[in-house]
């Protein structure tokens, strides 16, 4: 064990509820403490009741996970009945982590902090438009977006060959997502009776068939959603492939392929896709290191230092797309990948130089 390390404590904050990141993380705690670190761990209920663990040390590693029992009980709550991630949701999530940020400094007063993600742009990147607009500044490539004025310049462009994505602006885990094409309209939200409905969850959010429903696609463009050029997708043995990109204080440390059949609509693990770390003994490696420093460079835009990153190939191996950045990224299995113990590591080695 490293004693010097000893002065730095790491206190992750999420819910149980979030079994996909925080639970792991908070599994993997021998690993800080085997690499010399406290560890100290709060959910967001006691953390906004102005209970904090007792921290020993001056110095202290945030780490931020999704507030999900907040956010069930605050945003997503059972009882809404908008549409799902509208600009009411993103008001509520920004003043939601502008309370994280103020509890915060307060009961942490007197001590030296870093938070690994500051809070507020764990609030500010709720936005999609707000990431697309600072990624171009930097010229990092994403898939074109669209003003349109209605629904009949979409079907005008549809019948000459284009395909597109219209997301929520301020949605994420591929909920809401819908999918034009000129052989046919797919969304995940439900569609009856002439009305667009949320899921009240974040499972089960299939894809159905609403091709030529008009009223639908009016609805839609009424509120907060965003239309991008479908990218031609890189299709190998029936699927299309993309990856999901881990990078911490802007180093990529681990690299996910990803992969879905080719008649589906996206490669999200929640909408039904899969990992494949074999795809990197077939894809091109330069390829992959193109992917790598695109990721790094997204890292760098945005100052957040830890991600998931999702870029994809295009169907020549040409060009790469940034799809989307997770600031609460879920993280692969243990068997997978130990990524808890990487940045462990990672952190011994750069620990005291973050509060220098």
């Amino acid at each position: 064990m490293n004693k010097e390390k000893r002065d730095i404590t790491i206190l992750a904050i999420g819910d149980k509820a979030d079994y996909d990141s925080y639970r792991k993380w908070h599994h993997a705690k021998a690993s800080f403490l085997d690499h010399g670190f406290d560890y100290a761990t709060t959910d967001y209920t006691r953390l906004l009741d102005g209970k904090m663990p007792r921290i020993k040390t001056e110095n202290v590693i945030i780490f931020l996970f999704f507030p999900f029992s907040y956010w069930d009980s605050h945003i997503e709550h059972k009882n809404y009945r908008g549409i799902y991630a509208n600009r009411v949701f993103y008001r509520k999530f920004v003043r939601f982590w502008d309370m994280v940020e103020s509890r915060l400094k307060k009961q942490l007063a007197g001590k030296k902090v870093v938070f690994v993600n500051d809070p507020r742009l764990c609030g500010a990147y709720r936005d999609k438009l707000t990431v697309t607009r600072k990624l171009d500044e930097f010229r990092i490539p994403q898939s074109r977006l669209y003003n349109v004025s209605g629904v009949e310049e979409i079907r005008d462009k549809l019948s000459g060959g284009h395909e597109f994505f219209i997301k929520p602006r301020y949605g994420s885990m591929g909920k809401g997502i819908t999918f034009l094409s000129r052989s046919g309209w797919q969304t995940n939200f439900i569609f009856k009776n002439n009305k667009i409905i949320s899921r009240r969850s974040d499972h089960g959010w299939r894809f159905n068939d609403v091709t030529g429903k008009t009223g639908f696609l009016r609805q839609l463009l009424r509120d907060d959603f965003l239309i991008q050029k479908a990218v031609d997708p890189l299709i190998l043995d029936g699927n299309k492939v993309d990856f999901r990109i881990y990078t911490f204080f802007n180093k990529v440390i681990y690299v996910y392929p990803r992969k879905n059949a080719s008649g589906k609509v996206t490669t999200n693990i929640s909408q039904g896709g899969q990992g494949d770390s074999g795809l990197l003994e077939i894809l091109p490696g330069s390829l992959v290191s193109r992917a790598e420093k695109e990721a790094v460079r997204v890292s760098k835009a945005l100052n957040i230092n830890f991600a998931g990153i999702d870029i994809m190939p295009d169907k020549n191996l040409k060009d790469l797309y940034v799809l989307d950045v997770n600031v609460f990224s879920g993280l692969p299995g243990k068997k997978t990948f130990d990524l808890a113990e990487c940045v462990a590591g990672e952190l011994s080695k750069k620990g005291r130089v973050l509060f220098s």
